[in-house]
């Protein structure tokens, strides 16, 4: 009885070790297959990052195409040659910004409903179009229409490209290295500033200015074939269906963002003057320097800025959006005080010394803080309008001046009204402070 017992309790024991066995089996291979799974979402999501990291360096690729403009440090001088005017040759900027400033509000919205990739890829269409007419124009019109696509341009570009940035590293976790990223994308437009004076001053040696401006088509070319290479971002898409109602909501949302409202203020009073006393510049170097030099000052400015853009995370992280964008605005209008009175051989190069402070990507820091993610290219749009509104305006009144007063009293006149804008800025600083921005 005992020995039956026993053998009983060995079998129990031998299928109680066998049922163990096959436990552990069961949980080994569900720990594998589920590792497995784990492994090829992990490599999923690298390769997916990694593929979304790459329109960090194709949006760096398109801003130096964008940028690359032979006739940059020529275009006053030629539109002065075609309208036989000071005051018409500001026109053509200032009618750019005016048509900038009307389209920029809706291609905002736009871009927040197509997505960013397609935002991009008609603007890069838009910089072929311009390039074109503007090769083979010789009248005033021909001229206007060239700087309504090239304002079309603008507007898609303006809000879209660092919201483009802003949520590409955003969907793979780098939000918080905008700065760094933005700084760097952004140091592009200053290579290209560099590299296409040079070509321009060979070419305009050799050749004539209108030679120049057939070969800046190229670069348009590569750009809209480039753009097509980008991977889109996930869409923060608006509630509102209506367009209408978007804007009101953006809007609504602008006006109760009182930060948010006075650095768009103080933003496009700055990028107004700036704007419009950078195009001019070159009217005041060929008073003191040869007609073929005048691209190097524009040299000299896209390597401060370009060694400012590129370092700026660590600048910014070392002194703050504050301390920089008063002090280059304070800088600015010493620097360029002191040009305008010395008069001389050494003035252009005092002028473009301001062009080291990462000002932009700063402000660039604090906007896309402050905007919503569903509406963070309406509102960049919105900011952009306001900019190109009053540097239409700002780019007829220094061209006036310079017509009836002189071109360095002209240029003055810019300086004081930057006043305004570090007062504006002061105040904005002053009342919310440090604590009322993140991470500022």
């Amino acid at each position: 009885m005992n020995k039956k017992i026993r053998k009983k309790s060995k079998i129990v024991v031998t299928n109680e070790n066998r049922n163990e066995n096959l436990n552990q089996n069961l949980n080994k291979n569900s720990n594998q297959n589920s590792n497995k799974i784990t492994n090829e979402n992990t490599n999923e999501n690298t390769d997916k990052k990694y593929a979304l990291m790459s329109n960090i360096k194709i949006m760096g690729i398109l801003n130096l195409l964008m940028d690359f403009k032979l006739y940059g440090a020529f275009a006053i001088i030629y539109y002065t040659q075609i309208t036989g005017s000071m005051m018409l040759g500001m026109s053509i900027f200032s009618i750019t910004m005016i048509a900038s400033a009307i389209l920029e509000f809706p291609t905002g919205l736009i871009a927040d409903k197509i997505g960013r990739k397609n935002t991009v890829i008609l603007g890069c269409i838009n910089s072929l179009i311009y390039a074109i007419i503007l090769a083979f124009s010789n009248s005033y019109m021909g001229l206007i229409c060239v700087a309504i696509f090239e304002g079309l341009e603008r507007a898609f570009f303006s809000g879209n490209n660092q919201a483009f940035i802003y949520d590409t590293l955003k969907e793979v976790g780098k939000e918080s290295e905008y700065r760094e990223y933005i700084g760097k994308t952004n140091s592009m437009y200053y290579v290209a500033g560099i590299l296409s004076t040079i070509c321009g001053i060979i070419v305009a040696y050799f050749t004539s200015i209108k030679v120049i401006m057939i070969v800046s088509i190229i670069p348009r070319i590569f750009e809209v074939m480039l753009s097509f290479k980008l991977k889109d971002v996930k869409r923060y898409s608006p509630d509102e269906e209506n367009v209408f109602k978007q804007a009101r909501k953006v809007v609504k949302l602008v006006r109760e963002n009182k930060i948010l409202k006075r650095q768009i203020i103080a933003d496009g009073i700055s990028d107004g003057i700036g704007e419009a006393t950078f195009q001019f510049r070159s009217k005041f170097y060929v008073m003191v320097w040869p007609m073929w030099a005048v691209g190097i000052p524009g040299i000299l400015a896209n390597i401060g800025a370009f060694t400012g853009s590129w370092f700026s995370g660590k600048i910014l992280k070392k002194w703050g959006n504050k301390k920089v964008i008063i002090f280059s605005n304070f800088f600015s209008i010493v620097s360029n005080g002191v040009s305008l009175f010395l008069n001389n051989v050494w003035s252009p190069i005092i002028m473009v010394t301001n062009s080291v402070f990462p000002t932009d990507v700063a402000k660039s820091d604090i906007s896309q803080k402050l905007y919503k993610d569903e509406y963070r290219s309406s509102m960049g749009s919105l900011k952009s309008l306001v900019g190109s509104a009053l540097y239409s305006v700002f780019a007829i009144l220094v061209g006036w001046v310079a017509d009836v007063w002189g071109i360095i009293f002209a240029l003055a006149v810019a300086q004081v009204l930057k006043f305004v804008v570090i007062w504006i800025y002061w105040r904005m600083f002053r009342k919310w402070g440090r604590f009322s921005f993140p991470s500022l």
